[in-house]
């Protein structure tokens, strides 16, 4: 029992000490913020702040929210706009000072003092601020004898307290210290139109559904986007550089009152600024007035706004002739009268000649091409009136992903050589371009033709035949232990090993250096009529045909040739075609022959 009870009692011991501490550590977590705001000369929230004024000897400077928007002025010049992030700024600044020395009304009698020795019967500034918990009154005196802090008081409290006389420049110095000196908020990527009204008339550019920039007005083509993105960085960066004249009702004497001079922004989310520029400032060379459409204060900007008004509409023109992005290109189509050429990309990113005829395209030539396309611009645009000649080419980029497609018409060029004159898809104008001509070969199919012959893996090959002029032929064959033997011959011959390899490595893929022609209507003028070279190629499996490769004359670049059923001529360079014709078979040495 005894037991039992000195157990109860360290019990109740334990959880009085636990409860103790709980209070002690709520008190520590709740005294440092009490002790902030003790010792805080300002406690003010930006949330719940309606208003802030500082009243100075020749200044009032007014800082108030209307229907949730800040507006600052000051000094009967009325309000206008403020910048938040400035007044947020500044209440953050006051928030920041301190309470120094505590001078008490006991100390003032002691010493025989009142509050005017520390400068407050014409204080340096008044602040007054209003929020839900009612109005704030604060007075700044004079500065202290030793110069680095100010003497400031709350209201009509008694109480004078020294704070670092920092204060002072958080306090607006002119009405607008505080005011929104941006032009054109938020940010240029959610503009989706752009109206210009300068001495080039009225110019409207449109943000399509696709995010594509459009001329509209004066006239509708395709707009250069990184000339209008440009623009707008150029618009996004200007400043206003003094507030002139507040309220004002007659614009005219600034030159604000007609439509003559205006740059007109629009957002995804429905918005609009607008900026009217008027007269240069008689009294500041490379000045001149301005105003927002929707406010009625002018002030001043930096003459450099005049270029962004006197901009031709032709700048803002897409200057560019392939607008698809190359990567996106999917097909391409080359015609001249009744001659078509058509290359087609796979899914697998392959490119096929599809027209006139069907085989797999050089990747390297076909990107050539639409590198060369990709980099020609606009370097004239003419008048959009002029009688357009029938077109001598067409050629159309499509992009089957993107649904869409770049037809360009090449006018004839009536002997010029200053570029080629084009009319591309959608625009009416006749356009001169940086390319100087259309290259003839641009229709040949063999341009753009894969220059490899065939691959193969050299397992497959089992069976090899060689027939040269007035030699007889050589026949090699692939035995079960896939080594090769003499075909079609006696015991008194042996495969030249080290030739054999080198035929092999050079079968297994074939390339030709250049082609020639196809479907040739004569083949003797390339010898290959009656082939000099005859080459048999026997491959595993029923499923796989064998080649056979005709090698004819020679040419300055190599020999011609061609693969038997293909129809297509082309080069073999020299070393190639040695090693192609290079004996397979040698006579066996005598020693081996005794020893057998």
């Amino acid at each position: 029992m005894k037991k039992g009870r000195s157990t109860l009692i360290l019990l109740s011991g334990i959880l009085v000490l636990g409860a103790f501490i709980w209070m002690q550590e709520v008190w520590r977590v709740k005294v440092p913020s009490k002790e902030l705001r003790r010792i805080r000369l300002f406690d003010l929230n930006p949330e719940t702040l309606v208003s802030v004024q500082f009243l100075q000897t020749n200044l009032v400077v007014d800082c108030v929210k209307e229907n949730g928007v800040w507006m600052t002025g000051g000094t009967g010049r009325g309000l206008g706009r403020a910048d938040v992030e400035l007044v947020h700024k500044m209440v953050a600044g006051l928030n920041s000072m301190g309470k120094g020395t505590t001078i008490t009304a006991e100390h003032l009698e002691m010493r025989g003092l009142d509050a005017a020795e520390y400068g407050f019967s014409e204080p340096t500034v008044e602040i007054i601020a209003v929020d839900n918990k009612g109005r704030h009154h604060w007075l700044i005196g004079r500065k202290t004898p030793l110069g680095d802090m100010i003497y400031v008081k709350q209201g009509d409290k008694d109480e004078i307290y020294t704070v670092l006389d920092m204060l002072l420049s958080i306090v607006p110095s002119q009405p607008d210290t505080l005011r929104d000196r941006t032009l054109f908020s938020g940010n240029p990527a959610g503009v989706r139109r752009v109206e210009i009204r300068g001495p080039g008339g009225f110019i409207q550019i449109l943000k399509d559904s696709r995010s594509e920039w459009q001329i509209q007005q004066p006239l509708a083509v395709d707009a250069d986007p990184k000339t209008v993105e440009d623009l707008l960085e150029k618009l996004y960066r200007l400043r206003i550089e003094n507030f002139e004249v507040e309220n004002v009702s007659d614009f005219s004497a600034y030159g604000l009152q007609g439509e003559t001079r205006q740059i007109s922004l629009g957002g995804t989310d429905g918005t609009s600024r607008m900026l009217v520029i008027g007269d240069e400032v008689a009294d500041k060379p490379g000045f001149v007035y301005a105003r927002r459409a929707d406010d009625t204060a002018v002030f001043s900007l930096k003459a450099e706004v005049l270029d962004l008004l006197d901009i031709k509409i032709d700048n803002f023109r897409d200057a560019r002739v392939l607008s698809l992005p190359v990567k996106d290109i999917s097909y391409v189509s080359v015609m001249r009268g009744a001659e078509q050429l058509e290359l087609v990309s796979t899914e697998s990113g392959q490119w096929t000649v599809s027209k006139p005829v069907m085989w797999d395209a050089d990747s390297r030539a076909v990107d050539e091409l639409l590198r060369l396309w990709d980099a020609a611009v606009i370097t004239e645009f003419s008048d959009t009136n002029a009688p357009a000649a029938a077109a001598e080419w067409v050629l159309v980029f499509g992009s089957v992903e993107r649904g869409q497609t770049n037809r360009i018409e090449i006018l004839p060029t009536f002997g010029e050589r200053d570029g080629l004159r084009i009319m591309r898809e959608g625009d009416p104008a006749i356009c001169q371009i940086n390319l100087p001509l259309v290259p003839e070969t641009i229709l040949d199919p063999l341009e753009f033709k894969d220059r490899r012959l065939w691959q193969l893996r050299k397992e497959d090959i089992q069976k090899i035949s060689v027939e040269k002029t007035d030699q007889a032929r050589q026949v090699v064959e692939r035995q079960a232990d896939g080594n090769f033997a003499p075909g079609e011959t006696n015991a008194m011959v042996q495969v030249d090993a080290g030739a054999l390899e080198r035929l092999l490595n050079e079968l297994a893929t074939m390339s030709t250096s250049s082609y020639v022609a196809y479907n040739p209507r004569d083949l003797s003028i390339y010898g290959l009529t009656d082939p000099s070279v005859v080459l048999h190629m026997g491959l595993a499996g029923t499923n796989q045909l064998g080649r056979v490769l005709l090698v004819g004359e020679e040419a300055a670049q190599g020999f011609y040739a061609m693969v038997k059923g293909q129809d297509v001529v082309f080069i073999l360079d020299k070393p190639l075609v040695e090693i192609l014709t290079a004996d397979l078979v040698a006579e066996r040495e005598k020693s081996v022959l005794n020893a057998e």
